[in-house]
């Protein structure tokens, strides 16, 4: 990487979602970008930039506000508040923290999960901050560390958690989330990232992997992911219902969630 050059990247890609239960085996993919933003550069890499924005309005644009993290240090950036997130917890202090996530388009997004993901000073990812919403207004945020590692392949970096709030109207019961990247480190030249859903037993009911080649994120690479996915943000909220109407075809129970936002029993 070149003196001076942007540490963040766009990853353009595809998303796989796979779904094995009693109810249905479902299976779709398409193409998608996401960006990786150094949250240490991001005030910066805004005003070098002219397409994309740090809490203005711009084709592309990043507000601090549209992740409930920023509620832990308001006013002092989403890289302070990671950081006291962490430590509120009692987590380790990373060296680094980048943010997988999509950037508002228009002045849109919904982003079904973002990834705050800690490094430590030997570049290794230590920690996950897993931003996760529902289409119901909801949000909830996994604050992983160490103690919540669990044991994969060679260069995975695994994290367990028993699911703690309501995302999809169709699947509901008792499940454990395992948050994977695999290869992660700072720049790295690929973005492979998945969540396993898993059943009382072990067994993968759900399965969904994003993958992507880094480019450096430019007005360049901007410019190209505008035209190459057009109005990403509102695709991403439309294949949500679009599937969603498939699985209501296929007479898979439908059940909202209450105020509360907690999982929904089998």
């Amino acid at each position: 990487m070149t003196a001076g050059a942007p540490r963040s990247g766009l990853y353009a890609g595809r998303l796989v979602h796979v779904r094995r239960d009693a109810w249905a085996t479902r299976r779709f993919a398409y193409p998608l970008y996401t960006a990786c933003f150094d949250l240490d550069e991001l005030p910066t890499l805004a005003r070098r930039l002219r397409l994309l924005s740090h809490g203005g309005r711009n084709l592309f644009a990043i507000r601090d506000v549209d992740y409930h993290v920023s509620t832990y240090a308001p006013h002092a950036g989403l890289a302070a508040a990671a950081r006291a997130l962490l430590a509120a917890r009692g987590l380790p202090a990373p060296a680094r923290v980048e943010l997988i996530t999509q950037p508002r388009v228009a002045g849109y997004v919904f982003n079904p999960v973002s990834f705050f993901v800690g490094y430590d000073a030997a570049g290794a990812p230590q920690t996950l901050i897993a931003e996760v919403n529902n289409t119901y207004g909801g949000h909830h945020l996994y604050v992983l560390g160490p103690d919540d590692r669990v044991a994969g392949r060679p260069g995975e970096a695994r994290w367990r958690a028993p699911r703690a709030f309501f995302v999809s109207p169709f699947l509901h019961g008792d499940v454990a989330y395992e948050f994977v990247l695999r290869g992660a480190r700072p720049g790295a030249p690929a973005l492979d990232a998945a969540i396993d859903v898993t059943d009382p037993a072990g067994g993968l009911v759900f399965h969904a992997r994003l993958t992507g080649d880094r480019a450096p994120l430019d007005d360049r690479a901007l410019a190209r992911a505008a035209i190459r996915y057009p109005l990403m943000t509102v695709s991403i909220i439309g294949l949500i219902h679009w599937q969603a109407l498939k699985l209501h075809w296929h007479r898979v129970p439908y059940r909202r969630p209450d105020a509360t936002h907690a999982p929904r029993p089998a």
